[in-house]
This record gives C-alpha cells, structure tokens and sequence, in this order.
C-alpha cells in the first residue's frame, strides 16, 4: 500500500473582495489555482522530496494531505485513509514540521514544552514521559532539554520541532521547509538525523517539502519538481536525468591536442559528444558526454594519449538537482 496517493488533487482560492474593490467596482473575483491536478504516489517508507520555488504550491499541497485545507477537486489518501472523508483518522497518523516554529513557550524546558504538547494531543499520562525521551535520545538533544527554550540555536529550536512532530508517533511526517532558517552546518546536520534516524531506522515515511536542491538530492529517495501549482517532473535523480536527456561528463584538460582526436572519441561506443574549449598556454578543455553506465572513461584516456596529447587533469562530473531543476524551468 503506498503511504501517500493524490489523484487529480487542486486547489483554487477565491480573492477576498476589499473595500477598494468596491469603489473601483471589480466585482468578479478571479480564481487563483495554488495546485493543480496532482497526481502522486509515494511509498511506505520513502523519502519523497517535492521542490520548487517559493509561491509553487508546495505548501497548500501539505495542507491538502494533513487535513488543515480542503481540495477544490480530486482526491487523496494518507495510509488508506480519505483526507477529507476520513480526517480525523489522517491526523492521528501523522506529523506535521514548519521551518517557521514560533508556538513552543519560551520560559519553559525544552522538556517541559514535549510533555505540555504530548497532554495537548492526549497521549496517555503513563506513557508521556517514556515516549519524550524516547525522542530526545533519538534526535541527539537529551543533554539540553532542561534548559529554557530560549536559550537554544534556531538548530536546536528545529529539533525539538520535530521531536512535537512525533510525539504521537505517526506513520507519516510532513516536513515544510524544516532546514528554511538554519545555518549550512545546522541543516546538514538535520538533514543526516532526518535521513539515518527518522526516516532510516524508525521507518517513517515522509514527504519533504523544500527549494534547497542540494537538500533533495542529498537524502530523498525521489523528487517531484512544482512549478506554479503543476508537477512537471516526478522520479530518481537517474530518471529525471534520462527524461531530460542530462549526461555525465568527462573533464580532461589537455595539452598537444589535434583535431583527430576528437573524430575518434566521438566515435567510441558510449560517447554521446565531445565539446573543446579553449585555454591557456596551449591547454584545452575537453568536454566528453557520456552515455549511461558502463561508461567507457578508459578507452577515453587511451584513445586521448595513443593521438598524442597530454592529460593534466580529469574529472567526472554527474548531473546535479540543480541541472534538472533548471533543465525543468527552460
């Protein structure tokens, strides 16, 4: 059973109507559509990241699945469960984390503020403080979880958010932003207990919502890329590189370079194209497309060097999240 499925999922907002509008006499209201006809399917246990720029509907997506915002059409299910149908069975079974947490109280503990919320989502007295700590030794934050809230990083602060997240142990986690406010190594370091811990060895599934690309393809299973309220592209980061037709590429920088040689290359099984740049002192780049594995990167040095030239330097440079996002956008 996949953990999260939407069939056709939209949403449109009416504008409010303003006193301006009045005067100005603009009486039609004109829907805007934040999501439109989504279609997804994500498994149990998956980390499914979802990318896009600001005001791409990212977001009201999340809303949709965890209940706080009804579809205008389409469907969809949270571990079986209809959204709108059925919401208070979706709540129960999940957690929701905001990279914007304003609502923990900041005289209290960190402690303190994950047993007041645990009471707050009505989890049994006896099995409060079991389950708090439980989650402070998951997310590494036992040592600091009696000092008052305020005394904390904003890295710290977003642990203990997702620590509230899973205080009724949910099957599924929605994570909006989670890493927005935090410094490069604060989120790096989220990013690994997200991946190892949380996901990895708890076993939740969770959808990830960012517009970090580095975010996505360092720890997301696969990544649907939105773009004004549409999914344009959905898969692995393999996928997304084949449909959009990225290649691998071989750096050579080399010296002594004839023409000829690059007849050849372009001639070797599993080279896609060959592109030469020129350097300095006599120097060229070499820009060698590869097609899918096995890639042919010896016969590509040899048939470099038996033409007479001189490698100084190679580099294998794969197709990043960045190329697809901007290959999706073109």
């Amino acid at each position: 059973m996949n953990a999260i499925e939407t069939e056709n999922l939209t949403k449109r907002f009416i504008p409010v109507r303003t006193f301006g509008d009045l005067i100005a006499r603009r009486w039609r209201r004109v829907p805007r559509t934040a999501v439109d006809d989504v279609s997804i399917r994500i498994g149990e246990g998956e980390l499914f990241g979802l990318l896009g720029e600001n005001g791409a509907g990212k977001t009201t997506l999340i809303r949709m699945l965890s209940t706080t915002l009804l579809p205008t059409s389409g469907r969809a299910s949270v571990l079986g469960f209809d959204v709108v149908a059925e919401a208070q069975a979706v709540r129960r079974r999940i957690g929701i984390v905001s990279g914007d947490e304003r609502s923990f109280y900041w005289r209290l503990s960190g402690r303190q503020n994950l047993e007041y919320f645990a009471a707050l989502y009505h989890l049994p007295r006896a099995a409060i403080r079991p389950r708090v700590n439980e989650l402070l030794a998951a997310l590494d934050i036992t040592g600091i979880a009696d000092r008052r809230f305020d005394s904390y990083s904003t890295g710290m602060k977003q642990r203990f958010a997702i620590a509230r997240g899973m205080l009724v142990d949910p099957k599924v986690l929605f994570l909006d932003e989670p890493t927005r406010a935090l410094d490069p190594i604060a989120a790096s370091e989220l990013r690994h207990h997200l991946a190892q811990d949380i996901i990895g060895r708890m076993g939740y599934t969770a959808l990830l919502a960012t517009h970090t690309l580095s975010e996505a393809e360092e720890i997301c299973d696969r990544v649907a890329i939105m773009r004004a309220g549409h999914l344009v592209h959905t898969g692995t980061m393999d996928e997304l590189r084949a449909d959009m037709g990225l290649t691998t590429v071989l750096e050579l920088a080399v010296s002594r370079f004839a023409t000829p040689i690059r007849e050849r290359l372009v001639a070797l099984a599993g080279v896609k194209d060959v592109v030469v740049h020129a350097g300095e002192n006599g120097r060229v780049r070499l820009d060698i497309g590869l097609e899918p594995p096995p890639r042919p990167i010896t016969g590509i040095m040899r048939t470099v060097i038996d033409g007479g030239a001189e490698v100084h330097s190679s580099l294998v440079r794969e197709p990043t999240l960045d190329d697809v996002y901007r290959r999706a956008h073109a």
